[in-house]
């Protein structure tokens, strides 16, 4: 096909770093699962983005094959052994935006969903008796929007 046609938008890439706190995974009580906390803020914040950003009308009327994205397509973490909790990990990936939206508008909403992540941990769903996100002592984990 030599037709000109309308790809799938232009891309806006982030990554998103997850902190806990460094661990044995036989005491995980006393540590902060980054990788788990990663999972679960990286759920929240991409089902705000698709409640923020549906299909757009006009995407149809201009041939657009997919709808505005938001999807994780790289993950790394801390080495360390597999007795251990990671002390940080980071996911990385990108926005696929048509442009019925505007870019700035979406960075922002991203970062806002990064800090009300932020400043209501216990919100954050967690995975088994003993996962959490802040500690007695006042440790907390934290996610960093770049």
């Amino acid at each position: 096909d030599s037709q000109p046609c309308i790809g799938t938008a232009g891309a806006l890439q982030w990554h998103i770093k997850a902190e806990g706190k460094l661990f044995h995974s036989g005491l995980p009580h006393r540590g902060i699962n980054s990788i788990e906390f990663l999972m679960e803020s990286l759920n929240i914040i991409q089902k705000r983005f698709y409640e923020d950003y549906p299909e757009h009308p006009k995407e149809a009327a201009y041939n657009f094959s997919t709808p505005s994205t938001m999807k994780p397509t790289q993950i790394s973490c801390a080495k360390g052994g597999l007795n251990q909790l990671p002390p940080h990990c980071t996911a990385s990936g990108d926005v696929r935006l048509t442009p019925f939206y505007d870019c700035g508008e979406v960075k922002n909403r991203i970062q806002s969903y990064v800090d009300e992540i932020n400043a209501g941990l216990d919100g954050v769903p967690t995975r088994g008796p003993v996962s959490k996100y802040t500690l007695p002592d006042g440790t907390a984990g934290k996610l960093t929007l770049s």
